[in-house]
């Protein structure tokens, strides 16, 4: 009978990845998720990290944004969320779908010295890590990882390349 090693069960854990990225489309943080899907806890762990690098009077766009702000209100991170005054707000195409009142408070439209982003950048990452994915549907966990990093190095040095164009 053949036995599984533990680094054969981590990979059956896996559900995805979380990212997060600057306007740029420069990837900023990358996190495995595991077994528990779209959790808070990966938002909440990516919103920490960017409050400690970027520090106070900034923004993320997240989908659910408007509800992600309460939840970070009583999370573990809410100290720091109110002392960096950091704010969650709603992506452009998912904050016209939202109430009114819940538009003119999270909507990309109306914050000041957002200008036209519509903080979709996310989608366009995921978007172009589509054909990775048959490549690493049955791939060992180490080579999962390395395929993984391998495609958002190549995309963030693209998206870097383009900073410079004229």
């Amino acid at each position: 009978m053949d036995r599984m090693s533990v680094s054969d069960w981590i990979f059956f854990e896996q559900t995805g990845v979380c990212v997060s990225a600057c306007h740029h489309g420069i990837v900023q943080t990358l996190v495995e998720m595991r077994r528990s899907g779209e959790l808070a806890k990966y938002a909440l762990a990516t919103a920490n990290k960017l409050m400690d690098v970027y520090g106070p009077n900034n923004m993320t766009g997240y989908d659910i944004g408007c509800s992600f702000s309460k939840t970070a209100a009583t999370s573990s991170i809410a100290n720091k969320v109110k002392s960096l005054n950091h704010r969650f707000i709603v992506n452009s195409f998912h904050g016209h779908a939202h109430n009114h009142s819940c538009q003119l408070q999270y909507h990309t439209l109306y914050q000041e010295g957002l200008g036209i982003e519509d903080l979709e950048t996310c989608k366009r990452i995921f978007s172009g890590s589509n054909a990775v994915a048959p490549l690493i549907h049955h791939a060992s966990y180490f080579h999962w990882l390395q395929f993984i990093d391998l495609q958002f190095d190549q995309w963030d040095q693209d998206h870097y390349q383009e900073l410079s164009k004229v």
